[in-house]
C-alpha cells in the first residue's frame, strides 16, 4: 500500500513538468521571400501543424536567405545547424543524381504528368525520397511546385536554340548547365539570391528559372522578354534533419506529417492559377512572352538529347528503376498523351 502511495506522489511531482514542457521548435530556412507562393505555403504549414499539434510544436520561418543561401541550406540542415529547409531539387542533384530525372528536358511535358510523378504514393516519388534520405540524412516532408522553367532575357528571341549561342545564362544546377551547354549557351551556376544582380551587372545575359520568379525575384526589373520553353518542372523539397525527426514524439510526428500532406496538395492544386498570374504580371509590366511552336520544341529536344543518355549511364540501377516507373506512368490514362499540338517531323 505504501509503495502505491509513494508512486502516486511521484507522478504528481512529475505532472507539472510534463504539462509545462516547452513545445518543439522547428526552424525553416527559405531562399525566397515570405511573400512568394512558397513562403505562403510554409506559412500555411505553420498554421496547420501548430493547430494539429495543440501547442506541442511551433514553426519559425527564416525567408529570403536570411540565414542560409540556397547553396548552403542542405549542409546546414544535415549538420543540425537548423532543423528544416525548403530547397530546389537542383541543389540536391550533386548528392542525389537520381533527382535529375525531374530536370530531363521535355520528359515531363504536361501538368498532369508532373502531378502524377511527384504524388507521394507514386513509385517515382518514393524512390526519390528514399534516395534523398540515404544520401543526405534529410527526410522529405513534402514537395513544393515552383512552376515551369523558362528563359528571361533582354529583347532576345531564343525560341530556336541557336538564339542562346554564346550567351551567358544563369542556371541553378549541373543538369540545367548541361542542357544549356549542349544547346550552345554558356552556363553559369549562380545562387538564386544573386541572379538579379548578375544580370544587372552583366555577369550573365539571360536567366533560367521558373516563371514565378518574375515577381518573387523581381526579374521584371532587369529583363523584358520571357521565352516560354517550359522544358522542365521546377520543384522544391521541404526536408527535415532525420535525427530531429526521430527525436520528435509520435504526436508531433503525426501533426507534421498530416500538415505536410495538406499543404502539398493545396499548392499543387493552385499551381495552374499561380503560373497564370505570373504571366499576367509579366505582361502587365510590359514584358514580351514568346511561345514555342512544335518545331521549336523539336529543335530543343534534339540538341539536349544527350542528357537522357547521361542520366541513364551515370545513374545505375536507380536510374533504371526510375525510367521503368516513368514508362509505366506514361501508360496511365492521366499521362499517355503528348504535348498539345504534337511535334512536326522536321
Amino acid at each position: 500500500m505504501l509503495s502505491r502511495i509513494l508512486l502516486f506522489q511521484c507522478l504528481l511531482l512529475l505532472w507539472p513538468v510534463a504539462a509545462d514542457a516547452e513545445p518543439v521548435k522547428l526552424r525553416v530556412t527559405l531562399q525566397l521571400p515570405i511573400t512568394s507562393h512558397l513562403g505562403a505555403n510554409l506559412l500555411r504549414f505553420k498554421t496547420v501543424v501548430e493547430q494539429r499539434g495543440e501547442g506541442a510544436v511551433t514553426v519559425e520561418i527564416y525567408d529570403d536567405s536570411r540565414l542560409y543561401r540556397d547553396d548552403q541550406a542542405v549542409n546546414a540542415v544535415a549538420s543540425g545547424a537548423i532543423e528544416m529547409t525548403s530547397v530546389t531539387s537542383k541543389q540536391l542533384t550533386g548528392k542525389v543524381p537520381a533527382l535529375g530525372l525531374i530536370e530531363q528536358p521535355f520528359l515531363f511535358n504536361s501538368e498532369a504528368l508532373v502531378r502524377a510523378a511527384v504524388h507521394p504514393d507514386s513509385d517515382i516519388r518514393q524512390l526519390l525520397d528514399r534516395a534523398v534520405l540515404a544520401a543526405t540524412g534529410l527526410r522529405v516532408l513534402w514537395w513544393q511546385s515552383y512552376g515551369s522553367n523558362v528563359l528571361f532575357g533582354k529583347a532576345r528571341d531564343v525560341r530556336h536554340p541557336d538564339g542562346i549561342h554564346g550567351q551567358k545564362i544563369r542556371v541553378a544546377g549541373e543538369n540545367m548547365a548541361s542542357f544549356i551547354r549542349y544547346c550552345g549557351g554558356v552556363p553559369s551556376l549562380i545562387s538564386a539570391s544573386k541572379q538579379l544582380q548578375a544580370i544587372k551587372d552583366g555577369t550573365v545575359d539571360m536567366i533560367m528559372t521558373s516563371i514565378t520568379g518574375v515577381q518573387s525575384r523581381e526579374l521584371w526589373k532587369a529583363t523584358d522578354t520571357i521565352t516560354r520553353t517550359e522544358h522542365a518542372a521546377a520543384e522544391f523539397l521541404v526536408m527535415i534533419n532525420d535525427k530531429v525527426w526521430q527525436s520528435l514524439g509520435a504526436r508531433v510526428q503525426a501533426a507534421v506529417a498530416e500538415a505536410a500532406k495538406v499543404v502539398e496538395q493545396e499548392l499543387r492544386d493552385a499551381m495552374a492559377d499561380i503560373e497564370a498570374e505570373a504571366y499576367a504580371f509579366a505582361l502587365g509590366k510590359g514584358m514580351k512572352v514568346l511561345e514555342l511552336g512544335p518545331d521549336h520544341v523539336a529543335e530543343w529536344r534534339a540538341c539536349s538529347a544527350p542528357l537522357v543518355d547521361e542520366f541513364m549511364n551515370e545513374g545505375g540501377e536507380l536510374a533504371s528503376k526510375l525510367m521503368a516507373a516513368y514508362g509505366k506512368l506514361r501508360q496511365q490514362p492521366c499521362c499517355s498523351g503528348g504535348p498539345a499540338g504534337g511535334f512536326s517531323k522536321r
